[in-house]
């Protein structure tokens, strides 16, 4: 058994579809004792088990940072890593991709309970969330703003509205978090996509110019299509198009939603390439102007969807809320201007503009926030 320590624990996960953050935190102030990190945890494409392996080895990571805890870094290289044989924590929030109805909250609940060692008396210490409610998280530390609007853009994209009431927030409104076959537009994973297109349409062109009588001699390729070729991995556009639709299990992971997976991280690699031609330097302007063509197209229905969710202003007042970008591809601010842009044009302009960096800490603070609150109410109440 580990050593007890004075404080309590409060474990918040942030699931997504490349990897899975967690951050502990303790009772005192909030403050961090530790982070672990693991591979995809998206509960659709990775499963109920899938997912739980990977939160547990990140969960054991953070907990051998702590002092009494050390014995868990044994359990961090087992696959897949077991339960915990005692509760741990106060209170988990699990932000998971992949979850966003009541349905995959109660079917994905007692493998959580499991992992975490929670009964049926521990009922109110496990929340489970879609991963947009950790980003919605900083603004009930805003006192101005009455709403937030959180998007998420990483390997795929969702949309979330909510309400502020008091410290808590309710969710008002959804948009997306289909999944890379019926949405995911304005992702990594669809940006990776539009390269493959640009890349096929680009071949076929120049063919059909080699084809052609026109005296116009069929151009190079640029170098944009060179380099996303050697980010896939192929040759030419013919080797494109087979390993695309090649099988891309590995001896590690032979299953069919292992291999899906595989092949999403993929096509969603080449999102970097992308933007390293649209706002990198030393770029030559060709190459540019076709990378800034794909980056706009996979950012409209992005600026389609916040819009969506501000509807009529009735719920949700733009000069009043806060739009919180969570993800991978806010981290590059010519995306976040794009969208900014965008939604400008449409006459939206959100109170303010928060991307967040460090989404399982937000989420660890405002539990710890929540539950002191909590506590403080009751107390009046004696």
């Amino acid at each position: 058994m580990p050593a007890r320590i004075s404080q309590e624990l409060y474990l918040c996960v942030d699931g997504g579809g490349t990897s899975v953050k967690v951050v502990i935190a303790s009772s005192e102030g909030g403050k961090v004792l530790g982070r672990g990190a693991a591979g995809p945890c998206n509960v659709k494409t990775m499963g109920p088990t899938g997912a739980i392996a990977a939160i547990l080895q990140a969960t054991y990571q953070a907990l051998a940072q702590i002092d009494g805890f050390a014995r868990y870094e044994e359990l961090t290289n087992t696959s897949p890593p077991p339960p915990l044989d005692h509760p741990v924590f106060n209170k988990v929030w699990l932000g998971l991709a992949g979850v966003l109805h009541q349905a995959d909250i109660d079917d994905f609940t007692p493998f959580a309970q499991e992992a975490f060692h929670f009964g049926a008396e521990d009922q109110g210490a496990l929340r489970i969330t879609n991963d947009g409610h950790l980003l919605a998280s900083s603004c009930t530390l805003m006192p101005e703003i009455e709403s937030t609007i959180v998007l998420i853009a990483g390997t795929g994209t969702v949309g979330l509205a909510f309400k502020k009431r008091g410290v808590e927030l309710d969710l008002v409104g959804v948009s997306g978090g289909w999944g890379y076959i019926l949405g995911d537009e304005g992702s990594a994973y669809s940006i990776g996509r539009l390269a493959i297109r640009f890349v096929l349409e680009d071949d076929d062109r120049r063919k059909s110019l080699a084809y052609s009588r026109s005296a116009l001699p069929p151009t190079n390729p640029l170098p944009l299509v060179h380099a996303l070729l050697a980010c896939f991995g192929v040759a030419d556009a013919a080797e494109l198009v087979h390993k695309t639709y090649s099988d891309h299990s590995t001896a590690a992971a032979r299953s069919f939603t292992a291999a899906e997976a595989n092949r999403k991280v993929w096509i969603a690699e080449a999102a970097r390439v992308v933007f390293a031609h649209a706002f990198g330097d030393g770029v030559d302007e060709a190459s540019r102007i076709a990378a800034l063509a794909i980056v706009a197209d996979g950012v409209q229905p992005l600026v389609k969807l916040a819009a969506g969710l501000v509807g009529d202003r009735t719920v949700i007042n733009p000069s009043r809320s806060s739009l919180s970008l969570g993800g991978g591809l806010w981290k590059v601010p010519g995306y976040c201007e794009l969208l900014k842009r965008g939604l400008k044009e449409l006459g939206i302009v959100f109170a303010d503009v928060v991307v967040v960096g460090d989404a399982p800490e937000e989420g660890a603070r405002a539990l710890v926030a929540q539950e002191l609150a909590g506590k403080a109410m009751n107390g009046n109440h004696v």
